[in-house]
């Protein structure tokens, strides 16, 4: 990933003694609504984070964040990710072959919104084979998938 590095001046009396340095690094997210069992929802709720591994949904999407090296890739750290927990909600039309509920029914999933990273300046065939593996792997009939425009991530340089 391309950094720059930037050593910003406190403001204030201090300013001549405290000094940050910080990594830019321009990168697009890659964000993920990922359904689990409503056991795996509320094992985490409970703090038991460990059941994700276990879920049989997630596991999926695990698998490949693990073997794609464009995802989630923070240098000393691999395979970075963050879950939000929560439910997504959804009324079933006419046509759908929904993994959950059936047509005409309103339905509540218990769901995982999964963020990782990728490098702004991965090519286009391969952003698109990481979103391939991403759709063909999820177990809606119609996956939601963000892909945001390039955005600058800081860290600690």
């Amino acid at each position: 990933m391309a950094t720059t590095t930037i050593t910003p001046h406190a403001a204030g009396p201090d300013r001549e003694t405290a000094r940050t340095s910080v990594r830019r690094r321009t990168v697009r997210t890659i964000k993920v609504y990922w359904p689990v069992a409503t056991a795996t929802l509320t094992a985490c709720a409970e703090g038991d984070l460990g059941t994700l591994r276990a879920d049989e949904s997630f596991a999926a999407l695990l698998r490949i964040l693990e073997t794609s090296p464009e995802l989630g890739d923070f240098g000393a750290y691999g395979d970075v990710f963050e879950v939000a927990f929560g439910a997504e909600g959804f009324t079933v039309r006419p046509g759908a072959r929904p993994a959950l509920g059936s047509v005409g029914g309103r339905f509540l999933s218990p769901t995982l919104a999964v963020t990782t990273y990728v490098d702004a300046a991965t090519t286009d065939d391969d952003l698109a084979r990481v979103l391939a593996r991403l759709t063909d792997a999820h177990p809606w009939e119609i996956p939601v998938i963000e892909l945001s425009a390039p955005l600058d991530l800081v860290s600690r340089a």
